[in-house]
């Protein structure tokens, strides 16, 4: 009894003494150097812990000697058995501060003296032991101080050890600012995919999924997923796409938008579930949930067993299910239920009242667009691009056939009306052009935004030759399925820039044609001759005149270095055949 006493009061000293060392040490780094112990010195961090550690094992050897020696004293006098003192000393360590003060102040003596001797008894003997009384109360009153807060935080520390068992305990998780998941988190106002998530914008608690007690294979107490949970998944083609998209591999948080069993389907911008539109608050934008590689337009499934669809709240800025396909519930990581969303999550979601109507389908503003354009062309140091009306027609027409034939090709190989064709028919031409095409509702910024993610269209977007761009949006359906593309015709000049040579080659032919026409012309002056070579001296002049004309207005477009037109253009190939048949008249009529 004696040498449990004795290693309760050691022990209670050496811990004491840890606890007073560690509080100075805390004050020194938190308020006189102020640091975080995440960043300061070994000097004070090492003897920081060791402290700790040293503190809390020699409090659990006080704890249990002083218990124990209690058992064993009173366990000599009413002989008590094994089972008894183990269960004593249990519901001892329960409520050892209890203990404890029961032991400092004995009210139950005190109540017994107080019954058997009264209340003047019970004050005399106080004040014959006034000063150890006071001693005692306050070595007591100092004590349990002490114990009191240290019991309770054990309490608190081992139900969240407990509830971080079952997984009932948030987890912190950093979102990254990519947007895919706004307006319920925010984005980040970096412009570069890989500054997006790299930049944390906040970290939101989410629950571990699964959570609960597992028994003989089956979860009790644990949360059900449920449409609408926010979760954290993560896969092995998850994470391909991550590193793909930011270079490092990485999760995803997303929304729950079909559970097992569920029929989806996106058309016309909305979500369809079990046949109903879904009216989704959370959406940035109404009307703006499109299909991509793993789910396209109007295509229905069914969700399977233990798969789960999900998607960001931003449509147009998620990588999602309708990507990299189905996740398995067992990808997910934590979630944070619908309903603990709300109050905390929704400030910013949308008014859903008008989801359904066509008046809230999304419109490109092109003046808004062209300005955006611009300003991205002027910081590159290219030329500003002007609207052209006549773009804006043939852009259209590649637009109507486009829907029509289901053929978003540049050469135009279903519907043979290749944008050059589409230009012509709208009235327009020019010596280069261009074509950008997109399937979808777009908003100026968005539109911008899609287009300059990819290297290849923001490149074409910066091209210096383009001076003129038409835009059109055109509606129409896609075997059967509602869609709309936004058309962006672009088209500009380039000088010719001719050499020299080929300009004086074509200037010397000119001359000799001019030289030798008065001869040829003259022959009409003889009537013999004329009236025998009648048809043969006509067409010799007639070649010379239609070669000199059209060798002037090539000559005279080559040194003000403009394009030829078609007409001219094809003259250069058909010249030869002329020069062919009037040396062949030549000939003929030389010989005469």
């Amino acid at each position: 009894m004696k040498l449990f006493s004795k290693l309760a009061i050691f022990s209670f000293a050496i811990w004491l003494f840890c606890l007073i060392a560690d509080i100075v040490i805390f004050v020194i780094v938190i308020f006189i150097r102020k640091e975080l112990f995440n960043t300061t010195p070994n000097i004070f961090a090492i003897p920081f812990f060791a402290l700790l550690l040293v503190g809390c094992l020699t409090f659990a050897v006080g704890v249990i000697s002083f218990i124990a020696s209690h058992i064993v004293k009173t366990g000599s006098k009413k002989k008590e058995n094994i089972i008894k003192k183990l269960l004593k000393f249990i519901a001892i360590i329960a409520i050892f501060p209890i203990f404890i003060a029961f032991q400092c102040f004995k009210p139950i003596e005190v109540i017994k003296k107080l019954k058997h001797s009264g209340i003047r008894s019970l004050l005399k003997t106080f004040k014959t032991h006034f000063i150890a009384f006071t001693i005692r109360f306050v070595l007591s009153i100092l004590l349990l101080a002490v114990l009191f807060p240290t019991w309770i935080m054990g309490y608190f520390i081992t139900g969240l050890m407990i509830r971080e068992a079952l997984g009932y305990n948030p987890r912190a998780i950093p979102i990254a600012g990519t947007g895919s998941m706004y307006p319920t988190f925010p984005k980040s106002y970096e412009k570069d995919k890989i500054k997006q998530y790299q930049d944390i914008i906040g970290i939101y608690d989410f629950t571990p999924y699964p959570n609960g007690i597992v028994l003989f294979g089956k979860r009790y107490f644990g949360y059900d997923l449920h449409k609408g949970d926010i979760v954290s998944a993560e896969n092995e083609v998850i994470k391909a796409n991550g590193k793909k998209l930011y270079g490092v591999p990485s999760g995803v948080i997303k929304r729950i938008i079909a559970m097992p069993g569920d029929s989806l389907e996106i058309r016309s911008g909305l979500v369809y579930l079990n046949s109903k539109p879904l009216i989704e608050s959370y959406t940035a934008k109404p009307h703006s949930t499109f299909g991509e590689t793993f789910l396209g337009e109007c295509k229905k499934i069914t969700i399977p067993n233990n798969k789960l669809f999900i998607m960001g709240d931003n449509r147009k800025g998620s990588g999602d299910s309708r990507e990299f396909g189905l996740v398995d519930i067992k990808d997910i990581k934590s979630v944070i239920p619908f309903d603990k969303q709300k109050g905390k999550y929704d400030k910013n979601y949308r008014d859903t009242s008008k989801d359904l109507s066509n008046s809230t389908k999304i419109k490109l503003d092109k003046k808004k667009y062209l300005e955006l354009l611009n300003a991205k062309r002027k910081e590159a140091g290219v030329q500003l691009l002007k609207y052209q009306p006549l773009l804006e027609k043939s852009a259209g027409k590649r637009g109507e056939v486009i829907l029509k034939f289901d053929d978003f090709s540049f050469e135009a190989t279903k519907s043979g009306t290749t944008m050059e064709q589409a230009m012509y028919g709208a009235g327009y031409s020019n010596t280069t052009w261009g074509e950008a095409p997109t399937q979808g509702y777009y908003e100026a910024d968005e539109l911008m935004e899609n287009q300059f993610e990819y290297p290849k269209s923001k490149e074409f977007l910066l091209n210096k030759d383009y001076q003129e761009v038409g835009i059109a949006e055109v509606e129409g359906e896609i075997n059967g399925c509602p869609t709309q593309v936004v058309i962006q015709h672009f088209a500009g000049y380039i000088p010719p820039n001719y050499k020299k040579e080929d300009i004086e080659a074509w200037k010397t032919n000119l001359s000799k044609l001019k030289e030798i026409q008065p001869g040829w012309s003259g022959l009409k002056n003889s009537k013999d001759y004329y009236e025998r070579n009648k048809q043969d001296v006509d067409r010799i002049n007639e070649v010379i005149r239609i070669r000199i004309a059209n060798m002037e207005a090539i000559v005279n477009k080559m040194e003000s270095n403009r394009w030829l037109n078609k007409q001219e253009t094809d003259f250069t190939y058909n010249d030869k055949n002329l020069f062919d048949e009037q040396e062949r008249l030549a000939t003929k009529l030389n010989g005469k």
